[in-house]
């Protein structure tokens, strides 16, 4: 199976989905698509005040306002371990990676399957 945006045996390319779609894979350019929140629990209303706070409907701002591109050159060294497995473009993977950890650290409701769970004390037992 090809990976996303690298066309299979048959030359035919596989779709690029999810945060990958944010990263053409020939140029580094963003692309100008929304940032994907997952699946939520918030009303549409919600969620259209939170797209708007925090620019999630206009990526390069989002970037932009995070540093990512300046984090991404930092971070695109690969380590030992990820030197092994590869990566046709580490820049862009860093990119977003530290895109993601950026959304999920500034919305938390954002893909609620992934949230920690916070308990006071008197609610354990």
């Amino acid at each position: 199976m090809a990976g996303p945006g690298a066309p299979d045996r048959r030359g035919v390319k596989a779709p690029v989905i999810g945060y990958a779609a944010g990263v053409t894979p020939h140029n580094d350019e963003p692309l100008d698509e929304p940032l994907d929140l997952g699946a939520t629990e918030m009303s549409p209303a919600e969620e259209s005040r939170v797209r708007a706070e925090h620019d999630l409907d206009r990526p390069r701002v989002f970037d932009e306002r995070n540093a990512v591109d300046d984090r991404a050159e930092t971070r695109s060294t690969l380590l030992p371990e990820e030197e092994h497995a590869g990566s046709a473009d580490p820049e862009a993977q860093a990119r977003e990676v530290l895109r993601d950890s950026d959304l999920r650290t500034e919305v938390p409701e954002s893909a609620p399957d992934t949230m920690i769970e916070r308990r006071r004390p008197e609610d354990t037992a």
